[in-house]
């Protein structure tokens, strides 16, 4: 045999080694025996015993065979690896694996059970058929089937261990309902439901608050796959009748709000809700003047949906950004030119309304009164200049009168 011949071969044997061992490569195997006997005892041949594992190291891997006339079937698996049994067969079935810890050369029983399934018919109190009820089947506790009813209201399980089963049904808009049943080869159940409600409480709160506040008025949304309503809020609360067993969104309904959508399943007592919203995000813009004299400032104020005082936002005149408000949400905008000039301030994708302030070219037509929005203290609009120029002015007149 020539090297890449030899070559060749080699790779494609350790391929092969590979699949078998579901990639354990290297690692130790042992022989499970496994036994498979029936409900009464009794071995059982021509069954596939199925393998599947996971080792220490996180590999994973399967093996399979069908068992002898004597109900027994060698499986080569890694040592120490946690190994699951189980059945794949027309005739016999287990409702959960068996599990095999810590592998090793070791002989194993493997029960099986004939199998049945059950047909599970869902009516109502007035025995019409019931589609899209859920349909549980448990032993002691746990879940071995599950699904939905179609449009005629059955559902077949999968194939099961025959014996006795506990059957829940619940359905959106109905008390849930449970009872007992055995299944055989071919069986078939009835199982009746009954429309209910429960009380479900919904508060309205604002959280943008510290703890949030109660929102007083208003309205609340509540909706399902089988219930859509709406309910005014008193003082804060809204109490609604609900049906049963179904999961709901809930939203505060109040102009200029937010909401945010909340989710809550009610089942079959009374149930809460904390529905929160916000005043939809907005600013206003407030100059301390309506005329400004040219070239001199006047303060602008800027407020929130809460009239809370905005710092960092950016103001603008005619589209020009020109500086971003303080701490006290203030900031001195200086009007550039005579006529009606544009503010507008902006935080985010929020933008105020537009207000107008008047530039004007003499004192006499600026603002009069206190000078809150000047950054020197002088009258709305004048500047330091100005304002001793108005002073020298009125000195000399009261001089020319007194003489």
């Amino acid at each position: 045999m020539n090297a890449p011949r030899a070559v060749l071969v080699g790779a494609t044997v350790l391929c092969i080694a590979v699949a078998a061992t579901g990639g354990a490569v290297g690692q130790e195997q042992v022989t499970l025996t496994v036994s498979v006997t029936d409900q009464d005892g009794d071995t059982v041949g021509g069954v596939t015993v199925e393998a599947a594992w996971e080792t220490e190291s996180g590999e994973t891997g399967t093996a399979s065979g069908t068992t002898a006339s004597n109900g027994n079937v060698l499986l080569d698996v890694p040592e120490g690896a946690n190994v699951e049994l189980d059945v794949d067969d027309d005739a016999y079935v287990r409702n959960r694996p068996l599990r095999v810890a810590d592998a090793s050369e070791t002989a194993v029983a493997l029960g099986v059970t004939r199998s049945g399934t059950a047909t599970v018919t869902v009516v109502d109190d007035r025995n019409r058929s019931q589609g899209d009820a859920t349909v549980t089947v448990r032993e002691d506790g746990r879940t071995v089937d599950r699904g939905e009813t179609g449009d005629d209201g059955t559902y077949e399980t999968a194939r099961v261990e025959r014996g006795a089963y506990e059957v829940r049904v619940v359905k959106p808009g109905y008390f849930a309902a449970e009872r007992e049943v055995t299944v055989e080869r071919n069986t078939e159940a009835t199982v009746a439901i009954e429309r209910g409600t429960a009380t479900l409480d919904v508060r309205a709160l604002d959280d943008h608050f510290d703890p949030p506040a109660p929102i007083e008025t208003g309205a609340v949304r509540v909706s399902s796959s089988v219930y859509d309503g709406e309910v005014s809020v008193s003082e804060g609360t809204a109490t609604l009748n609900v049906p049963v067993n179904a999961v709901y969104a809930v939203e505060v309904v109040k102009d200029g709000y937010d909401a945010s959508t909340e989710r809550v399943r009610v089942r079959e007592s009374s149930a809460s809700v904390n529905a929160t919203a916000q005043r939809t995000p907005t600013l206003s813009v407030t100059p301390a003047n309506e005329r400004v004299l040219v070239g001199e400032t006047t303060r602008v104020t800027v407020r929130n949906a809460y009239d809370e005082r905005v710092a960092g936002a950016t103001v603008e005149v005619d589209g020009e950004a020109v500086g971003e408000t303080d701490d006290r949400g203030e900031v001195d905008v200086t009007i550039p030119s005579t006529g009606n000039r544009t503010i507008v301030a902006r935080d985010g994708s929020v933008a105020s309304d537009p207000v107008t302030v008047e530039g004007v070219d003499t004192a006499a037509d600026a603002d009069g009164g206190d000078a809150p929005g000047t950054t020197d203290g002088s009258s709305p609009g004048f500047g330091s200049v100005s304002a001793v120029l108005a002073l020298l002015a009125v000195g000399a007149a009261s001089r020319i009168r007194g003489r």
